[in-house]
This record gives structure tokens, C-alpha cells and sequence, in this order.
């Protein structure tokens, strides 16, 4: 077992059980924050070409974010967070489910926020990088 799920799986007082639903609302809001910088790119990326493609930018964003999100879950997620091989890189957790943790509401709950949080990032991080592409064009 990693450290995080061998953290949740320990026995804890309500007042750090709301501290975990404490936590988590709060990563849940900076996740929300940070997909609005998927607008904010779009946005950006959009004033760089000519008008006929602005369209063509905002779909993509929209793909960047939907395969993007499939992706981490599908691979990525495992490969980060999954348990060790070696120090280097994790065998579990593919198609991450957190039901399948088990145990408390509170337990599910902080374990679907975390998988936001991240997902956020990995499918700004797509973004990013394709709009320095349309800067270079």
C-alpha cells in the first residue's frame, strides 16, 4: 500500500475526519480554478491566429481536456500514484476507482478531490504546450 492510502485507512478522531472534508472542499475549489485557466488559454491562443480558426482553438481545448482526462485516468494516474516497481514508477491504480478503496464516505470523498486536483493539472499541462505551438505558427 502507498502512504496516502495507508494514512486514510487509519483510525481517526470526527475532528480529523473533518479536517480530511475540510481539505478536500478546498482542493476541490483549486481544482475548479485551475480548469478556468483552460478558458483563460483558449482565450489567448485564440487572439494569436486568424479568425477562421478560433473555433478550431476552442475545440481543441475541449479535446486536450476530454482525452486528456481520459488518459490520466486510464494510464496516468497508476503510473504516478500506483504502488511502487522499483522506486520508479507505479503498477496500480489504471482506471482508478476510488470505490474500490472502501471504507468511509470521508475516505471516497478525499480521494475524488485528490484525482481532480491532479487530473487539473495534467490536462492544463496539454494545454500549454499546444498553445506554444500556435504562438510558433
Amino acid at each position: 500500500m502507498d502512504h496516502w492510502t495507508l494514512k486514510l485507512n487509519q483510525s481517526h478522531t470526527y475532528e480529523e475526519e473533518k479536517a480530511y472534508q475540510d481539505d478536500s472542499t478546498w482542493i476541490l475549489t483549486s481544482s475548479f480554478i485551475i480548469f478556468t485557466m483552460q478558458s483563460g488559454f483558449g482565450l489567448l491562443e485564440s487572439g494569436r491566429v486568424s479568425a477562421k480558426d478560433e473555433v478550431n482553438i476552442m475545440v481543441k481545448g475541449v479535446v486536450d481536456v476530454v482525452f486528456g482526462g481520459l488518459s490520466y485516468w486510464m494510464v496516468a494516474f497508476g503510473l504516478s500514484f500506483g504502488e511502487d516497481f522499483h522506486g520508479f514508477v507505479g503498477i496500480a491504480k489504471f482506471f482508478y476507482d476510488p470505490d474500490a478503496i472502501g471504507g468511509e464516505v470521508w475516505i471516497e470523498g478525499w480521494s475524488y478531490s485528490a484525482f481532480l486536483f491532479q487530473l487539473s493539472f495534467a490536462t492544463t499541462a496539454s494545454t500549454i504546450v499546444a498553445g506554444n505551438f500556435v504562438a510558433a505558427a
